[in-house]
């Protein structure tokens, strides 16, 4: 029995490791990024109220870099510390970052379904406190900032997301990530209306 018992530990031990790892490089660039975006001070002002808000930074202080890697800055300002920059590609860059902005999609404030992809480690671990009528902001590179208040959350099976499918007019946000956390069973989309 002890050596059945210490190979299902190092079987359990090689599953667990690598996803581990993954965490915690994901998270380190995470951090590294979200601390360039946001510069000295490490905080952002949300604003809740206007639809566009271009006085945030001088347009040379947002989004610095690779477009790919800092595409652009998701908040939830009724979570405090729930952020993160966002990645722009396919989803495959969900093995390398925590957000991710779906490319074929349209960019923020544009019209059409802006689709951004998340992890729930570690910043957006109380995504599920959000309800409807909770504000998300999406600033991009151009320091423009977004707001879009939550208008429907569904707990779906990963073959059940319609979500992610073009809307043929509006401005929408459509986020997904799984659930429950730290388990990929299900999927919590949340859906969001631009604010105008």
């Amino acid at each position: 029995m002890g050596l059945l018992g210490g190979g299902l530990l190092l079987a359990g031990a090689v599953l667990l490791v690598p996803s581990l790892l993954g965490v915690v490089q994901r998270g380190s660039t995470d951090r590294a990024v979200l601390h360039h975006w946001l510069g000295p001070s490490g905080a952002i002002t949300h604003v809740l109220t206007p639809m566009v808000d271009t006085s945030l930074k001088s347009a040379a202080a947002c989004g610095t870099g690779s477009v790919a890697q800092n595409y652009a800055l998701l908040a939830f300002p009724t979570l405090p510390g729930t952020e993160g920059v966002a990645a722009n590609g396919g989803w495959n860059l969900l093995t390398q970052r925590s957000v991710v902005h779906y490319g074929h999609s349209p960019a923020p404030g544009a019209t059409g379904n802006v689709i951004i992809a998340l992890h729930r480690e570690p910043n957006f671990e109380n995504l599920n406190q959000l309800h409807v009528g909770s504000p998300i902001t999406v600033t991009d590179r151009n320091c423009h900032r977004w707001t879009y208040r939550v208008t429907q959350i569904w707990v779906l099976s990963p073959n059940q997301v319609t979500q992610l499918n073009p809307v043929a007019s509006g401005h929408v946000l459509t986020l997904v990530t799984c659930t429950p956390l730290w388990i990929d069973t299900q999927r919590l989309v949340i859906r969001a209306t631009l604010v105008g």
